[in-house]
């Protein structure tokens, strides 16, 4: 997810500099549009100017004896075409309207509406003023010069700028930037946040983590991934108990083997050694050739006797491989992992479940172990508990740390307690309950490698798994 993000914000820098870069060559070339077209005026207004001063006179029609209506068509519309091949269409105007001052009072007469020097609008048009040499109004300049103002010449253009293709390129890109963002952070959720949650199955699933199926997403996005991951995950527990069967069975055969040829292997070694001692010659003399075959006949009893015992512990002991890898975590981790597994699986069943806890002390210990020896006491509440409520509490005090499963419903009998951590022993409350009874005895070993232990207490109407971690 966090690689999604960056480059999300990859993407929304190179669209921020797209839009940057889309504005600033925009204005550069508006730039570039108006100085040409200050250029153009400035040309205009200088033929204009050099016009008037040439043929200036005075009437009462117009002032200065000028028509401004002809004076634009000889200076500009009849010239337009030269004007356009010469500086561009872009960089010429579209209409050139002169304005004379009548009078003489440049205040008092300019018309309503009449454009001022410095209004430019939107870039479309450009004033400048007309000035004589002798006749005029005499304007004063902050730097003391003056310049006779008869007037002002008003350069409308067409509009270049293609301001509303600008303001839809900025709009489009703000909308892509948005869009974008709106997709990823939707993705995050819906998709990704869950996807990594599912990622961690696979793990799971190798390690035997098997409390519940994965639930069908709403979307169906991950329709024929769920599906497939449970498949595998009913097809792994399927070989799983096959595996168990086949061991307890291997155990049961070994164990019986084992017991039968025990009790002969004893009398073969002492048969042998009354035969070593004459207790069987006719004259009760020691035989050394009999002595001698006695001897190795004990020699290979005995050698019967260690594959006898290494049986015996095989057959009374669970297939088990276990490597701890101790590690800190805090004590809420393990909270946190049980309800997830189980909240769902017990409100299926509706049993109320609890969990007791103050404190979030550090423990330093292997979190897969602890979790699958909580599995175990878990599942073996479910199993065996009558379905009025499971708590899970947790404890901490001088020896370590102490976490109790206790379940309600009929317990063990107090002469069974002592044996349920034994392997292939199952109480007698397991009567039409699923099982093998290697459970417990692993959990136990588990314990053990962790330094720790698990015991076992009943009450009245209660029975506590108590796991204890150093």
């Amino acid at each position: 997810m966090k690689k999604l993000w960056k480059n999300f914000i990859l993407l929304l820098l190179f669209l921020a500099l797209v839009l940057v870069s889309a504005n600033v060559i925009s204005a550069r070339i508006l730039q570039v549009h108006r100085s040409e077209r200050v250029v153009v005026t400035n040309r205009i207004t200088d033929k204009i100017e050099k016009h008037l001063n040439s043929q200036a006179m005075t009437s009462d029609l117009y002032p200065y004896g000028i028509v401004p209506s002809q004076l634009a068509n000889e200076i500009f519309y009849e010239k337009k075409s030269e004007w356009t091949a010469l500086y561009g269409e872009e960089a010429c105007p579209e209409e050139v309207i002169i304005h004379i001052f009548p009078g003489g009072d440049f205040d008092a007469v300019e018309p309503e509406g009449m454009p001022q020097y410095d209004d430019y609008a939107d870039g479309s048009s450009i004033i400048t003023y007309l000035s004589l040499s002798d006749i005029g109004i005499v304007k004063e300049e902050s730097d003391g010069s003056s310049e006779s103002i008869i007037g002002l010449v008003e350069y409308l253009f067409k509009d270049y700028s293609n301001q509303s293709i600008a303001l839809l390129l900025n709009v489009i890109l703000i909308v892509a930037v948005v869009g974008v963002f709106l997709y990823t952070l939707w993705i995050s959720i819906r998709i990704l946040a869950p996807f990594n949650k599912l990622s961690k199955y696979p793990e799971r699933l190798s390690k035997g983590e098997l409390t519940e199926k994965l639930p069908e997403s709403r979307n169906k996005f991950f329709g024929r991934y769920i599906w497939g991951m449970n498949m595998l995950s009913d097809k792994l527990e399927n070989d799983r108990e096959t595996i168990r069967k086949f061991t307890v069975d291997r155990q049961k055969f070994v164990t019986t083997m084992v017991h039968g040829i025990k009790t002969p292997t004893a009398s073969i070694k002492l048969l042998a050694e009354a035969i070593a001692t004459g207790l069987y010659s006719p004259d009760g003399k020691i035989n050394e050739k009999d002595a001698e075959l006695a001897e190795k006949i004990k020699k290979n009893a005995g050698e019967i006797e260690a594959l006898v015992s290494s049986a015996m512990e095989e057959g009374t002991t669970a297939i088990f491989d276990y490597d701890p890898k101790i590690e800190a975590f805090y004590r809420d981790k393990i909270s946190e992992y049980v309800l997830e597994e189980y909240t769902n699986r017990l409100k299926m069943n509706r049993i109320p479940f609890e969990v007791k806890s103050e404190g979030n002390p550090l423990i330093k210990s292997d979190f897969d172990g602890v979790c699958r020896i909580l599995r175990q006491l878990m599942d073996n509440a479910i199993k065996y508990g009558d379905g009025t409520g499971i708590t899970l509490s947790f404890e901490k005090n001088e020896e370590g740390h102490f976490i109790t499963v206790e379940n309600k419903g009929v317990p063990l009998p107090e002469s069974e307690v002592s044996f349920v951590f034994n392997s292939l022993w199952r109480g007698s409350n397991s009567t039409g309950v699923k099982g093998h009874g290697i459970g417990l005895y692993e959990s136990r070993l588990i314990a053990r490698k962790l330094g720790g232990d698990i015991r076992m207490r009943v009450h009245d109407n209660s029975t506590e798994l108590i796991l204890f971690l150093p």
